[in-house]
């Protein structure tokens, strides 16, 4: 009886054992499916947020330039690049890729191309510098800036060039100054007053030269330097008609046929007793205008055979003016000239602006004397003694740069005490024709 109780009992409390055994399987099923859903939505949300910061480029990037993955989100560096070349070709992948490339072009052309294709052309190194965070950017407006840029920019060639100079004189060199006698004679200057001249270096007007005259000078042991304005306009130069108007007459002025000045406010510029009118070197427009001519003139004069160039009326700062010219403007200018004077192989000298050397209230250097001293190669310095002002020019000397001292209507009858390296030349007149000198010293 009691076995038979105790089996009865058994089978009575089976259904509720399996049921519980099939609660507890149902539990653990759903456990194990609650954990596969998480897992799988945890897989989905690190692919989804990867995604849309990695740029179109990224793949291409990964491969051919390591410094543009840095650039890219940190969580990328967890992605290996076949997922993402697998998610690329998903078209959920396609419409973030589109969206991306949006974001992510611009901000690496601002840090690159962006900046250096608005630089100016009065800072190539700038451009030069700032265009090479571009070269990891495959696009049209790259490329397009990169070009732009590289116009812009001084060819490695020429820069190399800019710090040669195809003629410097020494201290030994001695000058002719001539403009208004050619061609003169060579290897002898005979003069007026009966001198015999044997100079090494002739500086004569370069538009009244001839190539054939250079050649002969060179022949007969010379170096020649060529004489413009660089400062002034002339009317009856070939390339006269290549200023503009405003840049000498200043604004609305009216000129005649000939392109001088007249009507009201034509004398604002004027240089008067040389029927010349002075060049605005401050504004930019002028500026352009004004250089593209000088860098003609100057590659002209190496064309024809100078050795040097001889840039006259470079002190605007002093004289009467209407475009408020200073003499920063007038510096940057100077620097400028000597610049492309070098680049094409051509020595150069400072004439006058000794005030830009030598400070006239203190007597010191002046924040310039060092540049200008570096960029020019010696002094032609007029009516020096006339004006007490000849000490002004004494860091070139000191640098082993000549001078050539300039004096009119034989002012001076007795050869003053002369340093090494210094020249003194007296002509009868006011104009520099060598048949006029009357004293040569040394």
């Amino acid at each position: 009886m009691v076995s038979s109780a105790l089996l009865l009992t058994t089978l009575l409390a089976l259904p509720a054992v399996l049921a519980s055994d099939k609660s507890k399987s149902t539990s653990a099923s759903n456990s194990c499916s609650a954990s596969t859903v998480t897992v799988t939505q945890t897989v989905t949300s690190t692919v989804t947020s990867v995604n849309p910061s990695t740029p179109s480029t990224s793949i291409k990037s990964f491969k051919d330039d390591n410094k543009s993955t840095a650039s890219t989100s940190a969580s990328a560096s967890s992605i290996t690049p076949k997922v993402d070349e697998k998610k690329s070709s998903t078209p959920t992948t396609s419409s973030t890729k589109s969206s991306s490339s949006s974001s992510a072009i611009p901000t690496l052309s601002s840090s690159g191309t962006g900046k250096s294709s608005s630089t100016s052309k009065s800072d190539d190194k700038k451009s030069t510098s700032t265009s090479k965070p571009s070269s990891s950017v495959s696009s049209k407006t790259d490329d397009k800036s990169r070009t732009s840029t590289s116009a812009s920019s001084t060819p490695p060639a020429q820069a190399t060039l800019a710090v040669q100079t195809g003629f410097k004189p020494s201290l030994s060199t001695s000058f002719i100054y001539d403009l208004d006698n050619q061609p003169i004679d060579a290897p002898i200057i005979k003069t007026a007053s009966g001198l015999s001249l044997n100079k090494t270096m002739y500086v004569v007007d370069m538009a009244q030269s001839t190539a054939e005259q250079f050649a002969n000078y060179h022949a007969k042991g010379k170096s020649v330097g060529c004489y413009f304005s660089a400062g002034t306009w002339e009317p009856y130069r070939s390339d006269a008609k290549q200023f503009l108007p405003e840049c000498y007459c200043g604004p609305n002025v009216s000129t005649d046929s000939t392109g001088r000045c007249t009507g009201k406010g034509s004398d604002a510029n004027l240089l008067g007793e040389w029927g010349e009118w002075w060049l605005d070197i401050r504004s930019e427009k002028c500026l352009n205008n004004i250089k593209s001519i000088m860098s003609d003139r100057i590659k002209a004069a190496k064309a024809k055979g100078c050795d040097s160039v001889d840039p006259d009326n470079v002190d605007a700062w002093t004289n009467q003016q209407n475009f408020g010219i200073t003499k920063q403007d007038q510096v940057n200018y100077l620097l400028w000239l000597s610049s492309i004077a070098r680049s094409n192989g051509l020595g150069i000298d400072l004439k006058n602006s000794g005030d830009l050397i030598t400070d006239p209230d203190t007597g010191k250097s002046t924040d310039w004397t060092t540049s200008l001293v570096n960029a020019f190669d010696f002094n032609v310095i007029e009516s020096c003694y006339q004006y007490d002002e000849c000490e002004k020019y004494d860091p070139f000397l000191k640098a082993s740069k000549p001078q050539i001292r300039i004096e009119y209507k034989s002012s001076i009858k007795k050869c003053p005490s002369l340093k090494t390296g210094q020249q003194l030349l007296v002509y009868s007149g006011t104009v520099v024709n060598s048949s006029q000198i009357t004293l040569s010293c040394p």
